[in-house]
């Protein structure tokens, strides 16, 4: 693996929480596999003894009613390995030449136990000097102004909770923006009886963020699985600090307006839940599962 791979993976979660020490002995049980554009990762109910962490490239996830999703670098960054389930809910196909990081997933225990002691260290200073370089490196915080993220970091309250600890759940209102100082959290979403854990998430990254955006309620749950120190920023903060200077509301008028003087193309994007009926096809109009609007 060369060194633009390796910053890439250590990047990536679960391996961005490990030290340099920790990850070099985890990334030598793993292999990185260079597969061409067509190549098949894994397929549809099949079990695997390896998770898939996609370093470079482009996937095309294909599920049971064979519609097709993106999955791209970035959502690496968001979600980490791909489609990490056994059996696996959907095939994975290279759109493109992809380099693609193979971990047995016996290994990822290890990975477990290391996340652990590492959060009951009393190296508090590097974590949090660590976790706030991560977050202001994400796209949550790239166009917001610096006084606002001074502001943020004095009004974000601290809690402590312990591994097993459930700190959102699927269907309540949401409350609270968290971002995860040290630990690791694991996603789970609840849909048609079934729960899947869909993400893992470590220091410097963070949740929450969907239900104070939309105003509908979580849209799954969280539960820690190692002990954390989480920040928490309350609705209003979260609104006042970090949603209002990146969203602007335009009128349908304004809309209408752009078209006619300078023949703008516009697309609207319509949300709406997992457990809603899609909404009938209207022109110009792309209507989309509020989870799917990372992917647009």
């Amino acid at each position: 693996m060369d060194d633009s791979q390796l910053r890439i993976l250590k990047g990536l979660s679960p391996f961005s929480a490990l030290s340099d020490a920790d990850f070099t002995k985890i990334e030598a049980r793993g292999e990185i596999k260079h597969q061409p554009a067509g190549a098949l990762i894994f397929k549809r109910f099949s079990h695997d003894a390896d998770s898939h962490w996609l370093l470079t490239g482009r996937l095309n996830l294909v599920n049971d009613a064979f519609e097709n999703r993106p999955f791209t670098e970035t959502d690496s960054q968001t979600y980490g390995a791909v489609d990490d389930f056994q059996p696996h809910t959907v095939s994975a196909v290279c759109e493109e030449p992809c380099a693609v990081f193979a971990l047995p997933k016996a290994v990822q225990s290890e990975i477990e136990t290391l996340l652990e002691a590492a959060a009951s260290t009393a190296e508090n200073s590097l974590l949090t000097s660590n976790w706030m370089e991560r977050l202001l490196s994400t796209p949550l915080f790239e166009f917001i102004p610096p006084t606002n993220i001074q502001a943020l970091f004095k009004r974000f309250k601290t809690r402590q909770v312990t591994s097993g600890e459930i700190i959102i759940k699927q269907g309540d209102p949401g409350d609270y923006f968290y971002m995860i100082k040290t630990g690791a959290v694991s996603v789970h979403i609840e849909m048609n009886g079934k729960v899947n854990q869909v993400a893992k998430l470590t220091a410097g990254q963070s949740f929450g963020q969907d239900a104070l955006v939309s105003d509908l309620p979580r849209n799954a749950t969280v539960m820690a699985t190692a002990p954390c120190e989480l920040g928490m920023l309350t609705e209003a903060d979260f609104e006042d600090l970090l949603l209002n200077p990146v969203i602007e509301v335009i009128t349908p008028a304004e809309i209408e307006e752009s078209v006619r003087v300078h023949g703008t193309q516009v697309q609207i994007l319509n949300l709406y839940q997992p457990d809603e009926p899609q909404p009938e096809p209207v022109a110009d109009e792309l209507a989309i599962p509020f989870m799917a609007l990372r992917n647009h």
